[in-house]
């Protein structure tokens, strides 16, 4: 029998505002060199940068089995090209979808659904100068039929305190909370042209923003309050990250209902931010129209190589076993309705609601056959991928990554210190876990995420999370008695930093 045939399976690769994801992933990809048979062919996936360029619209070609298409929105180029060859190819991100879904939209669908979203109600914009200003303008094209509303009866219906939201947007701007009636006027008085809503605040005890890459789930604590957006993944009070900081319930919670939310508006890169309730543990899904996810090493630090090993792994199924697009992101949903109505009419438990919707959603990310395929061809990514997160080559990315981010000459040599400590106490905990996988008692079922959302597709079980938990409680008071300290600090980050691989003399 002759031997398979080689083929360049190629991924494209674009992402304007993420240097240290685009190439991270790249220079992972070539690390692992991968070779993956399937069909009678063996893969040797690639990368290419998709750059601007013309093309020949009425006969465009696409050589990329699976593109990861972040922020072509951005671009009327971009976008146009690949939406022309959207039937030849896979991209990561549905175009459509992401154009026609905004938070409204999305809130109240999921309600419909049975996710416990929280109280939401529309408001028009305020200001509709912008329209009547332009020379062109004309007078039959503005829409003026109006109603009067009373902000008075919106905001008794919604309730205080509540966030005042634009209705599309991101990284919080725009976002203000208002305590009371005389605020809620006041800030919707200077909101401008921008429709918004008014939503219910609610009283958390946990915020999770939960990564949806494919199947796959990534939940993290999230600081809203934090100044800054590369501060808000950080847990605070001196300390980068806590590990199973969700009970395992809440952990499976949270990953079902970003799982349900990316697969019913086909993204297979999204996020949902959720709020865990200090009195009743509801968990609200608050904001979720995120197909352009913050996916940089500054903000995610500690989460950052789990987020790109998820990514490898996805785009790797898609690319090697010839998924497409799927345009059509709507085809999925008569199955979701006809849950909601069931569960509505049979009075079903939200958990058998939500258990049943996820199954969709397993469904259509082919939850069981990428945990096949993972199982089968990249059953060592961990360990190899280990090798690469700890070499001086993803070193040199956390620095060149700092350096440019940071515009400040003054504070980059602490804010180097800083992410280079963090990811030193990664390849310390990481090594501790793959360390623990070779005891057999240990070792989860291939395709089992760890407690804090780790490889591939679905998160660990219950019982898998809480013996996880115990071990860790039992490793850290190990370590006090041995007068150890598992905080990571700033202070902590400066002084491993000066034993990383790209510290410069």
């Amino acid at each position: 029998m002759s031997a398979a045939a080689t083929v360049e399976t190629l991924v494209g690769v674009m992402d304007p505002n993420h240097f240290s994801f685009r190439t991270t992933f790249e220079k992972l990809l070539a690390f692992l060199d991968l070779h993956i048979p399937h069909g009678g062919t063996v893969h040797h996936l690639t990368t290419r940068r998709l750059k601007s360029r013309p093309y020949d619209v009425l006969n465009a070609q696409c050589p990329y089995a699976a593109v990861i298409n972040r922020g072509a929105h951005w671009n009327q180029h971009f976008n146009s090209y690949l939406m022309t060859v959207s039937l030849e190819t896979y991209q990561l991100n549905n175009m459509v979808s992401f154009h026609s879904i905004d938070k409204n939209t999305g809130y109240g669908q999921m309600f419909k659904l049975g996710l416990k979203v929280p109280p939401t109600v529309a408001v028009p914009q305020q200001d509709y100068s912008k329209l009547l200003e332009g020379e062109n303008i004309k007078p039959d094209l503005i829409f003026d039929d109006h109603e009067m509303f009373d902000l008075r009866e919106i905001g008794e219906h919604v309730g205080f305190p509540a966030f005042l939201k634009p209705q599309s947007g991101g990284g919080w701007r725009g976002v203000e909370r208002v305590e009371n009636f005389e605020e809620f006027v006041e800030k919707y008085n200077k909101s401008g042209d921008t429709p918004m809503n008014l939503q219910k605040a609610v009283d958390y005890r946990e915020f999770v923003r939960t990564m949806g890459i494919g199947p796959q789930m990534l939940p993290m604590h999230y600081n809203a309050s934090a100044k800054f957006s590369h501060d808000r993944y950080l847990r605070g009070n001196g300390r980068a990250v806590e590990h199973n900081f969700l009970k395992p319930e809440e952990h499976d919670e949270a990953s079902k209902v970003c799982k349900i939310i990316n697969a019913f508006y086909g993204w297979h890169h999204n996020t949902c931010e959720s709020l865990i309730d200090k009195q009743t543990g509801d968990i609200h899904p608050i904001d979720f129209c995120n197909a352009y996810p913050d996916s940089s090493l500054t903000s995610l630090h500690f989460y950052f190589p789990e987020m790109v090993k998820n990514m490898v792994r996805w785009i790797a199924f898609v690319a090697v076993t010839g998924r497409k697009s799927g345009f059509t992101f709507t085809e999925r949903w008569p199955e979701f309705w006809d849950v909601a109505k069931r569960a509505d009419r049979e009075g079903w438990p939200y958990k058998t609601r939500i258990a049943e919707l996820a199954r969709i959603a397993d469904d259509y990310f082919e939850a069981p056959r990428f945990r096949d395929f993972c199982a089968q061809h990249l059953a060592d990514l961990d360990e190899r991928a280990f090798e690469f997160f700890s070499s001086p080559t993803f070193f040199e990315i956390i620095h060149d990554k700092v350096y440019r981010y940071f515009k400040v000459p003054q504070e980059r040599e602490a804010k180097h210190a800083h992410y280079a400590g963090i990811h030193n106490f990664w390849v310390h905990c990481e090594k501790e876990r793959l360390s623990a996988l070779k005891t057999p008692a240990s070792r989860p079922p291939v395709g089992a995420a760890g407690a804090g959302g780790g490889p591939p597709g679905q998160p660990a079980t219950p019982a898998e999370v809480a013996a996880r938990r115990a071990e860790t409680k039992r490793r850290v008071a190990s370590k006090k008695a041995s007068g150890r300290s598992r905080a990571t600090t700033s202070v902590l980050g400066r002084k491993l930093a000066r034993s990383s691989p790209d510290k410069k003399n």
